[in-house]
């Protein structure tokens, strides 16, 4: 006899949000992986339920631990990434919200890397860099 697997939220990382680049055109974060802990949950639920006349197999498993790894190597250099991206603004004029929704532009004189990304510091106001509209 089987027990249902618990119905696990949150499943998808939300993609970055699209920014206005050198050539006007508009580029994308990473698109929608399954984050870590929740392969990793996946995959304690495999273990755990898995028919024990008809085991997962060693060389199954281990290729599942590797795609995990390249879950998390994937989410490092993507945050990397965005890091770069926000540094490479300090100095620039930006227009974007903030997080009351309220329209800022400025000059970006730094770049922290708050818990949902990289903030920008807009004259004394912190955006998120996926609030920014414009960068001139």
């Amino acid at each position: 006899m089987t027990a249902p697997i618990s119905s696990i939220s949150n499943t998808l990382v939300p993609a970055a949000s699209t920014t206005a680049g050198s050539n006007g055109s508009g580029s994308t974060g990473m698109a929608s992986l399954v984050q870590p802990t929740t392969f990793l949950t996946m995959l304690v639920d495999e273990i755990k339920y898995q028919d024990p006349l008809n085991p997962t197999s060693s060389s199954n498993f281990m290729a599942q631990l590797a795609q995990l790894s390249q879950v998390e190597q994937l989410n490092t250099v993507s945050t990397s990434m965005q890091m770069s991206e926000a540094a490479s603004l300090i100095g620039k004029s930006v227009t974007g919200t903030d997080a009351s929704g309220k329209s800022i532009s400025g000059t970006v004189s730094g770049v922290t890397n708050g818990t949902s990304g990289p903030t920008l510091e807009v004259n004394g106001t912190s955006i998120d860099l996926s609030s920014v509209t414009k960068i001139s």
